[in-house]
């Protein structure tokens, strides 16, 4: 879904970010339903960045070339007011642990 950071894996901490990017199930037995993972990532030695618009080519070598870094933690919280990023590049680094099959609930009207 994003390259913001390069073509890795992307995980939040925050479940409401995961939900912006879910999609209803059409048809079948979860029809009307949405899924997420829940899972454990190894992010080891952190590329840190808050920039807006970060240098993709920069991060990629630090995970890449110079193989100091392990994953890239993008801190949307602090540059955009959003949410944090976590983003790995080696499927070995995650532990799809739980499948959560949820129904979004409209909240009602405030008075």
């Amino acid at each position: 879904a994003g390259t913001l950071y390069g073509p890795g894996v992307y995980f939040a901490e925050a479940s409401s970010k995961a939900d912006e990017y879910a999609e209803e199930d059409a048809e079948g037995i979860f029809a009307g339903l949405y899924a997420m993972l829940v899972c454990r990532v190894v992010c080891g030695n952190m590329r840190y960045t808050d920039e807006v618009k970060p240098d993709r080519d920069n991060l990629m070598k630090s995970i890449f070339q110079h193989r100091y870094k392990h994953s890239v933690l993008g801190d949307r919280e602090k540059c955009r007011g959003t949410y944090r990023e976590f983003v790995v590049f080696d499927r070995n680094q995650v532990y799809p642990e739980f499948v959560v099959i949820y129904r979004r609930v409209p909240r009602p009207p405030t008075e």
